[in-house]
């Protein structure tokens, strides 16, 4: 039965002269707008209304332009009104304020006919009808059964969405809900259901974390719902079942404390928890057995897996462990290559220094750096010199630190390799050491006298080499000496490194150092860092530029800074026919546009606060660097000019030939020659005879560090562009190194630690100090780099770099790039490195790895 009418007064008298039906027909006339409205004299039902429910587009579009209830009458039609208020629940609201204002007595006057009037207006309900905005209508609550809301409207169509799978659909209506009615509850079952459906259907679809990232939103919302801890502990049970089986502890654990989180008490969180505990502790007692039988290295590993599958470990299993890691510490070690893999690269790369570093100690190695390298020694305790510096008299250390792997060595030792080095008939044969040592001897098995043809400026560089057995004839290989760990353990992916000398029983867990070191190769940058931040590897090499600052900022490491920059330079292969032309080498050097490339793709910083453009192959600090050469400047109008007279250069032979059998002709004949009117008359036809020579094609092998690759791309490209033909060659490539015929120029990355002597090795590309190959250097210049071996002060040999300086850059024998500060990040439990590195493994042996 349905009202409507225009005043209370109307409304009591037709209520008390009309009975129910009556009624119903009185008011059916009297409500001529709602007869417009609905289009016939009868109602819907809500049952009618609702097997009509709006579509969700209609629902959305209304939201917007005209929110609608349905006023549903005792005898079950439905009217359609616009929102009432108090909303949504108006009739529970206004019964709950109704009952609350009964409650009330006394008062003032005002204050009693205030509470009377409102008690009056709370028995009607006051509507508007959509097409009838102007006039408001007042209603009997006891002639209504339920006023839905139109929010409720939304939450049925919301039901039906879920039913059918739109949960898209489903959650943008539901936050249209929650906008329109914060906080509503009859909105949260409806997300909690909207949750649990996507959550399931992401584990239909075999996405089981996209599953568990929406019942974590659940459990925010509401933690209550029953069936959250079960969807979720099934889920989290069958992820940890896959995570043990693969080994996977560390995700196994994670998965165990998602689910705590929220229900520690749950069966699957009691169930896991006993059995990694029960296997960590097994693990553990293995290792204590190892231990007790000597095998440290299996005990500190058995150890670390015991950790691994349980880390909430008691507080005497984590001292445990931390005896058992202390005693056999493992420093892990990113690396993209080996030593020794397959490389077209005609120079050793970073890997083999690498190798080289942990494998070998030299007699003398650097310990720190500023404008010069300082050197030490851990076989000789005093080299005195006598005689003005022409005679040093060494003396063997008797004993070692204990961290030390390196055996003693005698003075018979040390005269076996020299004489290796010293023997032409020797592949081991050094003829830069030949030309300074001219005599020595054993006075004792501590004492070896070594007297000198001229006076060494730098005698710890020139000593930079490792001690082997003495060759022979009949025995040609010879053996290592002077060793600090040796490679036992490779595959395809890691290699272990071991002390030569293990440290001895018996210390206190604080005085033992890095036992072992595993190299383990990843495959990007990307897969390094996160291997870092999750602490699965200690340490990394070298930072790119924009990392440090982060890293700093992260506070998540130590990062130091190595003692020598990295020096990026082009040098030229001094047998390459190619590279003779001096234009064609100062035209790609004009070709760089060092500050540019420096500052967007080397340091990614316009401040250039890690870097500087380059203008020799050593450090800037160095005391080889002249004051009056400056970086090589960018002017690519003028590298096209030298690549012009490059060209011309070689085109000039063929033209003189064919001038020269022109004048044979011309005077053969009897007739009068003139070259330069000839010139001037058949300069077309001079030209054309060696139009068809071009310059070579250049092949450039670049470092494989990927910043250094990224830098050479761009610098071809720019020489392509001035008509350069360069083939970039990736150093790393498989295959057998290049032929001197096979390579033209290499970009490297050099950290120069002695200058006097290690230019050679530069220039020459090449560690065995052949002069041969100095043919490809002009008569002056390999004067000028033998004259270096011979200066007689340190001032002298100084002045003599500054020279070789200033004409390595008026000939570009070789193209400085730029300088970039080289940094080491390390976890915060590794400890005993050096404050200013001079190499990755700087004082290795010193290093610790703390549990």
């Amino acid at each position: 039965m349905g009202f409507a009418l225009k005043s209370k007064m109307e409304f009591c008298i037709r209520s008390l002269l009309c009975s129910a039906v009556a009624v119903a027909a009185c008011l059916v006339t009297a409500t001529g707008s709602l007869q417009a409205q609905d289009g016939s004299e009868d109602l819907p039902t809500l049952e009618e209304k609702k097997a009509q429910l709006p579509s969700f587009d209609d629902l959305i579009m209304s939201s917007d332009t005209g929110p609608y209830d349905w006023l549903v009458l005792n005898n079950n039609t439905v009217i359609e009104v616009s929102p009432v208020y108090p909303r949504p629940d108006t009739l529970t609201k206004m019964a709950e304020e109704r009952s609350e204002l009964e409650k009330q007595k006394g008062g003032t006057r005002t204050e009693r006919d205030a509470r009377r009037n409102r008690l009056e207006q709370l028995r009607m309900v006051q509507v508007v009808l959509p097409d009838n905005q102007a006039e408001d209508l007042e209603l009997p609550v006891t002639q209504v059964s339920q006023i839905i809301s139109f929010e409720k409207i939304m939450l049925w169509r919301v039901d039906e969405l879920l039913r059918q799978g739109e949960i898209a659909k489903a959650y943008q209506m539901l936050l249209v809900v929650d906008r329109r009615v914060a906080g509503w509850k009859e909105s949260t079952p409806r997300f909690d259901g909207l949750l649990l459906r996507e959550a399931n259907l992401k584990l239909e679809a075999e996405e089981p974390y996209a599953a568990l990232a929406l019942m974590d939103e659940l459990a925010e919302r509401n933690l209550a719902n029953e069936q959250l801890p079960v969807i979720m502990g099934r889920t989290i049970d069958e992820l940890i079942e896959d995570a043990t089986g693969q080994n996977n502890f560390k995700k196994a654990q994670y998965l165990i404390s998602r689910l705590s989180k929220y229900f520690a008490n749950h069966g699957v969180v009691q169930k896991w928890t006993q059995q990694f505990k029960k296997l960590s502790a097994d693990k553990l007692a293995v290792a204590r057995q190892l231990s007790e039988a000597g095998q440290f290295d299996e005990a500190s590993r058995t150890a670390l897996e015991a950790r691994r599958i349980w880390s909430s470990m008691s507080t005497n299993q984590v001292a445990e462990v931390s005896r058992h890691l202390s005693r056999f510490q493992t420093l892990r070690v990113p690396v993209r290559r080996f030593a020794k893999d397959a490389a077209v690269s005609p120079v050793p790369l970073e890997a083999e220094a690498r190798h080289q570093e942990l494998t070998t100690v030299s007699l003398f190695e650097p310990s720190a750096a500023d404008e010069l390298t300082y050197y030490q020694s851990s076989f000789f305790d005093v080299w005195d010199p006598n005689d003005l510096g022409r005679e040093v008299v060494f003396s063997m250390k008797q004993t070692k630190p204990y961290f030390r792997t390196q055996p003693v060595l005698t003075s018979n030792d040390v005269a076996g390799t020299l004489a290796n080095l010293l023997n032409p008939d020797l592949p081991t044969f050094n003829p830069r050491l030949g030309s300074f040592v001219k005599s020595f001897s054993v006075r004792s098995p501590d004492e070896l006298r070594v007297s000198f043809n001229r006076v060494p400026l730098n005698l710890e560089a020139l000593f930079r080499f490792p001690i082997d057995s003495e060759v022979t004839a009949l025995s040609p290989d010879a053996k290592r000496l002077s060793t600090r760990f040796q490679l036992t353990e490779e595959s395809s992916n890691e290699r272990v490194y071991r002390r030569i000398v293990p440290e001895p029983d018996g210390l206190i867990p604080s005085q033992y150092h890095v036992a072992e070191i595993r190299e383990i190769k990843f495959s990007d940058r990307h897969a390094e860092i996160q291997a870092f931040r999750r602490k699965e590897v200690d340490i990394i090499p070298h930072l790119r530029p924009w990392e440090i600052e982060v890293f700093k900022a992260s506070g998540i490491a130590f990062v130091q800074q190595y003692a020598i920059p990295s020096t990026h330079v082009i040098v030229f292969n001094p047998k390459s026919e190619n590279v003779r032309s001096p234009q064609l080498r100062r035209g790609l050097s004009f070709g760089v546009d060092r500050e540019s490339m420096l500052k967007k793709i080397i340091l990614r910083d316009d401040r250039m606060k890690y870097g500087r453009v380059a203008s020799a192959p050593w450090h800037s600090q160095s005391y080889a660097n002249s004051p009056l050469v400056e970086p090589p400047v960018y002017d690519h109008y003028l590298s096209f000019l030298l690549r012009l007279a490059a060209l011309e250069q070689l085109r000039i032979p063929l033209k003189q030939e064919f001038v020269a059998e022109q004048k044979a002709k011309t005077l053969e004949a009897k007739q009068e020659w003139d070259e330069e009117q000839f010139r001037f008359d058949n300069s077309e036809q001079i030209k054309a005879v060696a139009a068809h020579i071009k310059l070579p094609k250049l092949r450039l092998v670049c470092d494989p560090d990927e910043v250094a690759f990224m830098a050479a791309e761009k610098m071809v490209d720019r020489w392509k562009l001035l008509g350069y033909e360069i083939e970039l060659i990736p150093g790393d490539q498989d295959g057998q190194p290049l032929s001197d015929n096979q390579w033209d120029m290499m970009y490297r990355r050099v950290q120069m630690q002695e200058p006097l002597l290690d230019l050679w090795e530069l220039l020459l590309t090449d560690t065995n100090f052949d002069v041969a190959k100095l043919a490809g250097f002009p008569d002056w210049m390999r004067q000028e780099l033998i004259n270096l071996d011979y200066a007689t002060s340190f001032n002298d040999a100084q002045q003599r770099l500054f020279k070789i300086h200033r004409h390595m850059a008026a000939q570009a024998f070789l193209i400085p790039l730029w300088e970039i500060d080289d940094y080491v990040a390390l976890q915060r439990n590794v400890a005993g490195f050096m404050g200013r590195p001079v190499s990755v493994y700087h004082d290795i042996e010193r290093w610790l790895v703390k549990p």
